[in-house]
């Protein structure tokens, strides 16, 4: 009589699973770097809306020159709407333009710190449709709010004002380590 021989083919379960191993490894690293390449594009967007912010409030100091360099530096309070609105603006409770009001310099500046450091959006009595109505509305601020530093020197209204923005980013906060601030590069604008 014949004697088959059965040759066994295929993988065994050990195969198997070593196999499923390192797949799921190599997902799991696919996973990192996609998570790491949203962190950096959101910091990305953070750096670049920060910059436009801060060159807008650059072109409205050079644009004031009445203004003086501690008017811009004078910290807003950025807890309500200020009294004088320097700009034609959208109200969302009424859901109309409002005309700008006349303003001095002294005003002007005011109105331009304001609105380049704080959030409209922040603001529950003005916000009534959860918009969004500035740049700086889509800037993450540290936990300290401060978005916008100006730095002047008193002493001498001849020499540049230094403007920093700053913002938390996403990519520092996951690390865990407390929370990082990223900021900007500093403007100089020479008046």
């Amino acid at each position: 009589m014949f004697k088959h021989h059965h040759l066994e083919t295929g993988s065994s379960l050990i195969e198997v699973l070593i196999t499923l191993l390192v797949f799921a490894v190599g997902m799991l690293g696919m996973a990192a770097l996609q998570l790491n390449a949203l962190q950096g594009s959101s910091d990305s967007a953070q750096r670049s809306q920060s910059t436009w912010i801060l060159q807008d409030i650059a072109e409205r100091i050079r644009a004031n020159p009445a203004g003086t360099a501690a008017n811009y530096a004078a910290a807003p309070a950025c807890a309500a709407v200020p009294l004088q609105r320097c700009a034609d603006f959208y109200n969302p409770a009424t859901a109309a333009k409002v005309n700008a009001t006349d303003c001095n310099a002294a005003q002007m500046a005011a109105f331009d710190r304001w609105e380049a450091q704080c959030s409209y959006s922040a603001i529950a009595g003005f916000n009534t449709i959860d918009g969004r109505f500035t740049g700086r509305d889509f800037i993450i601020a540290p936990a300290d709010a401060i978005t916008l530093t100006v730095v002047s020197n008193v002493a001498d209204a001849a020499r540049p004002v230094n403007i920093t923005g700053f913002w938390l980013g996403k990519a520092d906060n996951a690390k865990g380590a407390g929370e990082h601030i990223s900021n900007t590069s500093t403007v100089e604008v020479v008046r």
